[in-house]
């Protein structure tokens, strides 16, 4: 097993699980449990934002914008400046593409 594989299952970082649910007047609202759970312990579904994946991988939002922008990590979902993804999106995209913090300058 990869150092990289560990990153999920026995990743003990807490994080809150989010709902987004539709607001009055048509736009939506972001709810967070009050207490953090440990990610290994998160459903399939459950949603993250962009400072949990920030955290997961000690990057920059930055980083995460700019794998948004190259195609290749999907958001689910966005609410207001937030965007949200699922965790089993996140773990299919991370075995897919074992990205890296920081710009490869190899390209």
């Amino acid at each position: 097993m990869d150092d990289s594989d560990r990153l999920f299952e026995q990743n003990k970082m807490p994080i809150r699980r989010k709902m987004v649910v539709r607001a009055p007047g048509g736009g939506f609202k972001v709810y967070a449990d009050f207490e953090a759970r440990p990610f290994c312990e998160l459903g399939a579904g459950d949603l993250l934002d962009t400072a949990d994946i920030c955290m997961l991988y000690g990057c920059s939002a930055r980083t995460v914008y700019r794998w948004m922008a190259e195609h290749k990590l999907k958001h689910s979902g966005k609410a207001g400046r937030n965007y949200f993804f699922r965790k089993d999106g996140l773990i299919r995209w991370h075995n897919k593409h074992r990205p890296r913090p920081g710009r490869n300058l190899g390209s």
